[in-house]
């Protein structure tokens, strides 16, 4: 039925696999893009300050939810958010008076 070509085949293209989407990933995990970067955890929530450590965005800093509609919403550091599927997160803007 399977040769040991096929079988390292399928081997080789599962490691694929894992190196593109991340180590330690093989079970069950949520994506969830930051500032356009594709990230991915195994718990289905998240505070606001476990989004920003995970995106390297400063505390000071903000973070932004945009919604579905395309409307934006300040998050706190100790707000959970439910991981829904394609969740979207930037950082806060910074504005100059002037």
């Amino acid at each position: 039925m399977f040769n040991n070509e096929s079988v390292s085949e399928v081997k080789s293209t599962e490691k694929a696999i894992q190196t593109e989407i991340g180590p330690g990933t093989e079970g069950k995990f949520y994506t969830l893009f930051i500032d356009d970067k594709e990230y991915h955890v195994e718990k289905s929530e998240l505070t606001g300050a476990e989004i920003m450590d995970l995106g390297n965005i400063p505390h000071e800093v903000g973070l932004i939810l945009i919604q579905e509609d395309g409307t934006q919403v300040q998050i706190r550091e100790d707000e959970v958010i439910d991981l829904k599927p394609g969740r979207r997160f930037k950082k806060a803007p910074r504005f100059k008076r002037g």
